[in-house]
């Protein structure tokens, strides 16, 4: 099979991925929640702030009690803003008005939670609490039953509306009233569908069906999240759509709804002050792969180039991308080194993170370095890991680890960057003497001969007869 076959290929499958409308809602949906998780995070590092002694004085103060309730309000009612933005952004894709897809969606997630808890008094029995709803299952751990119901009822909302089952208002209605009356069948008939859910799962030993969705897919996505192996195949495939030019949203906008629950589960518990369940999550995948120059570490090659370049190329290259590449801006090195369907940089593009993300799961579990606990690094792509790597509540160690990071990616890349920069620095004193030879055919030389980047100025040869 040709080269360029695979190419194709690959491009139309990663293609076919961005483009369908379920996966950009979910990807989308995931992204307007960005603002609550920036709150969150900003509560969280508030919170963990790697000063000794600063956590257990905060958490004894009304302040800290007042961050403990920003986290709370972001990270255990994800579930919420979760609803809200995939049922936005379907809706949207349908053609369908968005207000009432969310208030439908709203409507069929409620409809599917337990109105009842359990609250266990000290030195006393577990208590049976109706008319409440546990925010266990409003945070991460409903992440998936918010997904299920968003991307359901605004199926059937728009199966309804096509159809024409909706109350009709005369013309002369203005818009703001008639759209209400028009959402009342289908909401109608995605609150009868989740009626009927509710039920089903309150006769069976889950009770309800987030507790169902959380036992059977959740638990066990989430210890797949806890695997090195499973996100250096995640790592992997990301690297491997950048090198084919696609942006790597093809495989993160499948992941990151999978693996963002372990995440704010550590985030949860790092903010209370317990111990983290998590090892490896997206919160340090991300601030290994995306802060320390951006997918591929290519600060790395930026920084090789700033300094070893000789070819005339890369020295102009290396000055214009190293200043966007600290804020993780790899767009000048993908498309204008380039990176992409380059055989030469293949090795130090997919590898370098891999081992990067390798390197640092031994070193946090072994306790040589702390766990990043604090979810900043998917609310601020842009964020340098200085200081990024000592904000994120695993202390000093993991700081200096994206440190060594970057040493590795300056070293990582510069026997490959030289093999390129050699070959461009030949081609062009080969350009260079080509156009001398020229010039001389043509009865100008140049009155130096120079390899710097600004070209030889051009003496006309004296005429005969003529005084030097």
């Amino acid at each position: 099979m040709k080269f360029d076959t695979v190419v194709d290929r690959f491009q139309a499958v990663a293609t076919g991925i961005q483009s369908n409308r379920v996966i950009k809602s979910i990807t989308n949906g995931f992204m307007s929640t960005l603002p609550v998780l920036m709150v969150g995070a900003l509560c969280a590092l508030a919170v963990g702030f790697p000063v000794p002694g600063w956590s257990e004085w905060i958490r004894a103060t009304p302040v800290g009690a007042a961050l403990q309730a920003g986290s709370d309000a972001s990270i255990n009612l994800l579930a919420l803003y979760v609803v809200v933005g995939i049922a936005y952004h379907l809706g949207r894709e349908y053609k369908q008005d968005p207000l009432a897809t969310i208030v439908t969606a709203l409507l069929g997630f409620v409809l599917v939670l337990p109105f009842h808890t359990t609250y266990t008094p000290e030195d006393g029995d577990p208590v049976s609490v109706a008319g409440a709803i546990p925010t266990q299952w409003l945070g991460p751990q409903g992440v998936f039953t918010a997904i299920i119901v968003a991307l359901v009822s605004t199926f059937v909302y728009t199966f309804v509306v096509n159809r024409g089952w909706k109350i009709r208002m005369p013309a002369s209605v203005p818009p703001a009233v008639s759209r209400p009356f028009e959402a009342i069948i289908p909401a109608a008939i995605v609150g009868i569908l989740f009626l009927i859910v509710r039920g089903v799962f309150e006769a069976t030993s889950f009770g309800h069906m987030s507790n169902f969705i959380f036992t059977t897919i959740g638990a066990p996505l989430a210890t797949l999240g806890n695997s090195l192996a499973a996100w250096l195949f995640i790592v992997f495939l990301s690297q491997l759509c950048w090198w084919f030019g696609i942006h790597n949203l093809a495989v993160w906008g499948v992941v990151f709804p999978i693996f963002l629950a372990p995440a704010f589960a550590n985030q949860a518990a790092g903010t209370a002050g317990d111990p983290l369940p998590y090892v490896i999550t997206l919160t340090f995948v991300f601030a290994v792969t995306q802060w320390v120059g951006g997918p591929g570490n290519l600060i790395g090659l930026a920084t090789t180039m700033l300094i070893f370049a000789k070819s005339k190329r890369y020295k102009t290259l290396g000055r214009l991308a190293f200043p966007p590449s600290i804020f993780n801006i790899i767009e000048p090195l993908m498309f204008g080194f380039p990176i992409v369907l380059n055989p030469i940089m293949f090795i130090p593009f997919l590898f370098v993170p891999l081992i990067s993300v390798t390197v640092g799961y031994v070193l946090m579990t072994t306790g040589i370095i702390g766990i990043p606990y604090v979810a900043l690094p998917f609310s601020v792509f842009t964020m340098p890991f200085i200081p990024g790597g000592f904000i994120l509540g695993a202390g000093i160690g993991f700081g200096i680890f994206l440190i060594g990071v970057y040493l590795f990616s300056v070293l990582a890349y510069y026997p490959f960057f030289r093999m390129q920069d050699r070959r461009e620095y030949k081609l062009e004193l080969e350009v260079e003497a080509a156009e001398a030879a020229e010039l001389e055919a043509a009865g100008r030389v140049p009155a130096v001969a120079s390899t710097d980047a600004e070209p030889a100025p051009l003496v006309e040869p004296p005429a005969k007869g003529a005084t030097a």
